[in-house]
């Protein structure tokens, strides 16, 4: 079963029932099918929300829909052919068609769906799930008999319900219609606007006789201008225009000097703020102190308001302690604690207009785990003050307990000390000191992944090191959490800002790293620092990004960063030419580039079945099953704050249970920013999670089939000859919004490309009785970028950089 709403739980799940039960609403809900009438309508209950669709159960034969029209839950059966026959009731959504060719005709057929007609009127699809809030994408392979010179793709027509739309797209080149499910809704008007969708990526905005129409799929970090500073000259008092949300994202039309422009995302973006504030817990209020600035168009006092939560009105207003150009900036919001109030629980602080919640409320720190800040005693009850990673602040009052004592408030004082902007400077004062002191030239220190994993390429040289290179000490830098893996291995390491740590480690005759150091940690002179990196480049690196869309992550911020820590690496390694001619330009790296291929991969070329066998054995897993393994990455715009994100399964597993469960086994392998988010454990015995296995390698070699996306790891998997399948569910918005791609993925991936569930199932049973061996496009790609993968990589790699004269 299909859930759209990520507020609906599924409980239950039998052959003729089912239960789920949706977040805020009373109680949970029942539904015996049998009971429903095929065609009809059955009522389920009551819960205030937008018209949606909720669920959806398809089979060969028949569609279950259950879904939200004036804050009543129905559910309905209807027959996978369409109901041409179909009357409305006061449960259908009342669908509005606008066609833009007559090469198709569409009726609505169902209380939630339509069905599209080509021009003999014959049957061609049907869509039995409009109003959902997940923006799908359907493909129907159907010959329209159109052509064209002048362009690939026409729009046949636009379905429209409420605040959702289908654009029905047809594409003159593959001979298919792609249906296009979004979302679009005017959250906020501060003039009079009109908006609308002209097209699957064009927002129209109308001013009386004034319109224009703009792309809103690639804005640029400084926005799209819409119109000139002439056509809207009646708004030029205004900085905020309107605010509207095109599927889940939010756009902002607002004044700048030169016109009107829409910017996406980042409401900061847009306004300019600039906080530099401290907070005070004294007497019955807290204050927040300091300068408080927006440089948004005209603004300058529009966005003096402070909100708690999702108050529809402001609890206090910036208070100016002068009028003067610059001293204005400065001042205070007051708040009495007795505002905040046990019920409401932890609330976030907002700031905006009188009218409108912009965003929230910031202090300028540096970026740190969410901690509390401060608390105080009001009454029986305590206000506690948290800020999170990204400096947002939010506040709670809760019960005075014994922990809110006078010694505890000192106590997190000096925690929050430790934890402040000069705690990094000290830490750079010491290790420049240490890095003075003679050098220890036989000291080889090892990182990988931010010193968490014992893994990669760091791993490879240090057990090639360890096994035919003597007289060196080999250590490893690890992060505290880490000690446990490390002591299973019996590696040799030492913790992170340790004391001990910081007397070595700068003293290091050699560092080897996959990944960037600290910004502060500078590189002592004498020290030959070899980055290995860790994948062959599809993504877009470093410089070639165009906008970074990481959160809390500011792209000339980062693009500076990456050119600072390239200067710091004396070598570079590179598994093919292809990766060599991107490090240097993606990373500014001016150095010395071991064109090797990677380490980590000798042991895809140097694999017995004897070791494929013990790994297996270790893992538990069957010896009568093959093993089918998913690795996809995270997406940089898919996250809950800095430096969480989020990952949404795209297929059913208990689809792929049935369909693949009796002779394969999933192994899934989550990227590391994400894996936390998943629990497999209600599908023990067919899927097994190795996310936190320490090393990749092993399930490449104990797998007989990969499934991944833009992750880079295909590119060793292809040393093994083995069936690789690429699940690009969002190959458009990554390849085009988020980072590009340097490759032409569509031409030359080792394997096909699926973007639905069935495409990937029927992938997954083609891959399984063929061989890649007989592939010319997958000897190819091997023959391009793992021609260097013979085993002997870290051989290569360490004579180079040993052979380097010490320097000076």
């Amino acid at each position: 079963m299909q859930i759209y709403n990520e507020q609906v739980h599924l409980l239950n799940q039998k052959s003729n029932r089912f239960e789920f039960f949706i977040q805020e609403s009373e109680g949970k809900y029942y539904v015996d099918l049998q009971l429903v009438t095929p065609g009809i309508p059955f009522f389920l209950g009551r819960f205030e929300a937008a018209d949606q669709v909720l669920l959806k159960e398809e089979t060969e034969t028949e569609v279950t829909v259950v879904y939200l029209k004036d804050e009543r839950i129905y559910i309905t059966r209807q027959s996978q052919k369409p109901n041409p026959h179909f009357e409305m009731t006061e449960a259908a959504f009342p669908l509005q068609f606008e066609y833009f060719s007559d090469a198709v005709r569409c009726v609505q057929t169902s209380e939630t769906g339509f069905s599209v007609y080509d021009q003999e009127d014959v049957f061609l699809f049907a869509i039995h799930d409009f109003a959902s809030r997940q923006r799908l994408t359907y493909l129907f392979p159907v010959d329209l008999g159109l052509s064209t010179v002048e362009y690939r793709f026409l729009t046949l027509a636009k379905i429209h319900y409420a605040s959702y739309y289908v654009f029905l797209v047809y594409d003159l080149f593959r001979r298919e219609i792609k249906a296009k499910n979004m979302e679009f809704s005017v959250e906020w008007k501060g003039a009079q606007l009109d908006y609308g969708l002209a097209g699957p990526g064009e927002l129209e905005v109308t001013s009386g006789s004034v319109s224009s129409i703009v792309d809103f799929r690639r804005i640029p970090v400084k926005g799209r201008r819409v119109f000139t500073i002439y056509q809207l000259e009646s708004y030029r008092d205004r900085h905020l225009l309107g605010t509207i949300k095109i599927n889940g994202v939010t756009y902002y039309l607002h004044n700048k000097l030169n016109g009107v422009f829409l910017s996406r995302g980042n409401p900061i973006r847009v306004s300019g703020f600039q906080p530099n504030m401290k907070l005070r817990l004294l007497g019955n209020n807290l204050y927040l102190l300091g300068r408080y600035t927006h440089y948004a168009y005209k603004a300058s006092e529009a966005y003096d308001w402070l909100y708690l939560g999702n108050q529809e009105q402001p609890v206090a207003k910036f208070i100016r302690l002068s009028r003067m150009r610059l001293l204005r900036r400065y001042g205070f919001f007051k708040v009495p604690l007795s505002t905040f109030s046990e019920k409401a629980g932890e609330q976030q602080l907002f700031v905006g207009t009188n009218e409108l919640v912009l965003h929230p409320l910031k202090l300028k720190r540096k970026p740190l785990p969410s901690i509390t800040v401060d608390f105080k005693i009001h009454g029986e009850r305590a206000v506690v003050i948290k800020t999170s990673a990204e400096g947002h602040l939010a506040a709670a009052a809760v019960p005075a307990t014994q922990e809110f004592t006078w010694r505890n408030r000192n106590r997190l004082a000096v925690n929050n000390l430790k934890n402040s902007k000069y705690v990094p400077r000290i830490f750079r004062m010491v290790f420049k000191l240490m890095g003075k002191l003679p050098k220890k030239r036989k000291l080889v220190m090892f990182e990988s992944f931010h010193a968490k994993q014992y893994s990669d390429n760091p791993r490879a040289l240090y057990e090639y090191m360890e096994k035919n290179i003597e007289g060196y000490q080999l250590i490893w830098s690890i992060d505290k959490s880490a000690t446990h893996l490390f002591d299973r291995f019996q590696v040799p390491y030492i913790v992170r800002f340790t004391w001990k740590w910081f007397l070595n480690y700068p003293r290091a005759h050699y560092w080897i790293n996959n990944v960037r150091l600290p910004v502060w940690m500078p590189k002592p002179k004498g020290t030959i620092y070899v980055q290995t990196w860790h994948g062959t480049p599809l993504k877009r690196l470093g410089l070639d990004i165009a906008e970074v869309q990481m959160p809390g992550t500011k792209t000339d911020t980062y693009q500076r960063s990456i050119v600072n820590e390239s200067k710091k690496w004396d070598y570079l390694i590179s598994p093919n030419p292809y990766s060599t001619e991107i490090f240097k330009r993606a990373f500014h790296f001016k150095g010395h580039v071991i064109e090797s291929g990677y380490p980590r991969n000798d042991i895809l070329s140097n694999y017995s079945m004897d070791g494929i066998q013990e790994i297996k054995q270790k893992l538990g897993l069957p010896a009568d099953k093959k093993l089918m393994l998913y690795a996809p990455t995270w997406r940089d715009n898919e996250f809950y704050q800095k430096g969480k994100y989020r990952f949404d399964f795209q297929f059913d597993l208990e689809k792929w249970k049935r369909e693949f469960g009796s002779d394969w086994i999933l192994l899934t392998r989550m990227h590391y920013l994400v894996a936390e988010n998943f629990d497999f454990s209600a599908h023990e015995g067919y899927v097994i999670d190795l996310s936190g296995y320490p090393d990749i390698r092993d399930l490449y070699l104990i797998s007989d089939l990969l499934i991944t996306d833009y992750s880079s790891v295909f590119f060793d998997y292809a040393i093994l000859y083995r069936p690789i399948i690429f699940f690009m569910y969002d190959l458009e918005k990554y390849r085009d919004q988020l980072r590009g791609f340097y490759i032409n993925i569509e031409e030359e991936a080792p394997g096909p490309i699926v973007q639905t569930e069935d495409e990937l199932f029927q992938a997954i049973r083609d891959m399984a009785m063929g061989d890649v061996h007989t592939d010319p496009l997958f000897e190819a790609f091997r023959n391009k970028y793992s021609s260097l993968e013979d085993g002997h990589a870290a051989e290569r790699v360490v004579q180079a950089f040993l052979q380097e004269p010490d320097k000076k």
